[in-house]
């Protein structure tokens, strides 16, 4: 599962967190989650090396190594 959380003083996190027991795995970015299925529409970049995002399915269940 992914949280998204804003805290009080406005900083932004995204991570990875077990569908089953709530505790985190590990931090995400914007690239590890995105889903482009518009072909010629939105084009979404990974921030780190410029290359389009083109994973079409959605992210799988996770679970920590206590919930496996």
């Amino acid at each position: 599962m992914i949280r998204y959380k804003i805290s009080k003083d406005g900083v932004r996190t995204i991570t990875e967190i077990c569908d089953t027991c709530r505790c985190h795995i590990q931090d995400l970015t914007v690239a590890d989650i995105a889903v482009n299925k518009l072909k010629g529409g939105l084009i979404l970049k990974d921030k780190a090396t410029g290359n389009i995002i083109t994973r079409t399915e959605p992210r799988p269940p996770r679970y920590c190594e206590n919930c496996s």
